[in-house]
């Protein structure tokens, strides 16, 4: 065994007693699969499994607008009448 130990055996010493007191058996081993599937999901790269939606609408939207500034043309009237 490692040096270190897993996270795992440190809650189920700490929270448990163990190895003095041991869990049912499918308790320990629904625990002990947890602990696999979070280390396999912490291990993997970022990128896998993401899903990234593009909002089209939004998209469009803020194209447009860009468009529109395009082609505003302010005018300014410094002779306001008071």
């Amino acid at each position: 065994m490692s040096e270190v130990l897993p996270p795992i055996i440190v809650w189920l010493t700490r929270y448990t007693g163990f190895p003095a007191r041991r869990l049912p058996a499918k308790a320990e081993l629904m625990l002990l699969f947890a602990a696999a599937a979070e280390t396999e999901e912490r291990n993997q790269s970022p990128q896998i499994g993401l899903i990234v939606r593009k909002d089209v609408a939004r998209h469009a939207s803020q194209k447009q607008l860009s468009e529109n500034r395009r082609h505003t043309h302010f005018k300014s009237d410094n002779r306001t009448a008071v």
